[in-house]
């Protein structure tokens, strides 16, 4: 393995099997700013040779980093650390733009946005187009980037769930009086496959394992308390060129409640299918 380049500030860790992505999204960026690190969850590694650093084993993307912050020296010194996962696709490019939008705005805990037409858990991540920056309550496991005293703050959480529940509510409580949790809208993500509770390899395999997902949920609710709802706060945010502050203001509320319309319409869409698809 080939030591990390002078000069990257910064690493994307990729929780990667078999289809992970980060070939292409390496491919895609060749004037990068960051370092690669794969961790595979697979049995075998694939034989890329393409990112500066590899590792495996963890049960999950965060048991998978922490066995690669406390086994390989040079996980250390980056200014930020972006955890994705292998089902994550940025436009060309992107990732060097986010990390370099969280750095200049010394953004502690953060995302990239995903886009309307993608497969999304929460409103609250879908980009909203007034903002290049949005602060929000709240920030998904997906593709969370940590400051490095972030990072550091929040480790201990890593490892309080095998199924990740929790994870992300545990961030949520912890930094809550902070006012430091950011949706990075000028950067918007595809998540190429939905959440698939049911049949996913790792669900399947905790399924069998007796793990309650809800379970640590609730275990992480009971532990760090509640922080409110997932949603876009009142702000400072950070709008888009030429939009004046004052009607930024109005217009980011309006597109937070046309999600809340979009997610309804979706779910009516869903529901008329699977009456129809039952009618047959």
């Amino acid at each position: 393995m080939s030591a990390p380049a002078p000069g990257r500030d910064y690493l994307v860790f990729f929780r990667s099997g078999p289809n992970s992505l980060h070939p292409r999204l390496l491919a895609e960026d060749p004037q990068r700013n960051w370092d690669c690190a794969v961790s595979y969850w697979a049995s075998a590694q694939p034989p890329d040779n393409l990112a500066e650093l590899y590792c495996t084993g963890g049960g999950n993307k965060f048991d998978g980093f922490i066995e690669f912050w406390n086994s390989e020296p040079r996980s250390r010194g980056y200014r930020y650390y972006l955890l994705l996962d292998d089902d994550v696709y940025f436009e060309p490019g992107d990732i060097s733009r986010f990390l370099s939008i969280c750095d200049r705005h010394e953004i502690e805990l953060a995302q990239p946005a995903l886009k309307w037409t993608t497969f999304y858990n929460h409103n609250v991540t879908v980009e909203n187009p007034v903002c290049e920056l949005r602060r929000v309550s709240f920030v998904e496991v997906m593709a969370a980037c940590f400051s490095a005293a972030t990072l550091e703050r929040l480790l201990p959480t890593f490892s309080e769930s095998r199924s990740t529940w929790g994870i992300d509510w545990a961030w949520a409580c912890l930094m809550r009086d902070r006012g430091s949790l950011h949706v990075v809208d000028a950067v918007a993500i595809h998540h190429t496959k939905a959440v698939d509770v049911k049949s996913g390899a790792l669900y399947r395999r905790l399924r069998a394992e007796g793990v309650s997902f809800e379970g640590e949920l609730d275990a992480a609710r009971t532990q760090y308390g509640e922080f409110g709802r997932r949603r876009t706060r009142s702000g400072p945010h950070v709008y888009r060129k030429g939009i004046p502050p004052a009607l930024g203001f109005v217009l980011v509320h309006l597109f937070e409640s046309l999600k809340f319309f979009a997610r309804q319409q979706k779910k009516l869409k869903r529901y008329w299918h699977r009456r129809a698809a039952a009618a047959r």
